[in-house]
């Protein structure tokens, strides 16, 4: 069990994580994970900006909708 100087900063992690999972389930997460792929796969290469990415995410989510309900 959790001492009371314990659960605050655990509590705070716990809540850390949960948003970045629901920022990976929402979608949002896309550019950094690019970002990521992008300087593991092809170091020297400037990435695409931010803004630039994100016309060619929609477009294709348009264009390729995959899994997604409407």
């Amino acid at each position: 069990m959790a001492t009371g100087s314990e659960l605050g900063p655990r509590l705070l992690r716990g809540l850390r994580e949960a948003w970045q999972i629901a920022r990976g389930i929402a979608g949002e997460r896309a550019y950094e994970i690019y970002l990521e792929h992008h300087a593991r796969e092809h170091p020297g290469v400037e990435p695409m900006g931010e803004r630039v990415f994100w016309r060619h995410h929609t477009d294709r989510g348009d264009t390729d909708p995959g899994s997604r309900c409407c």
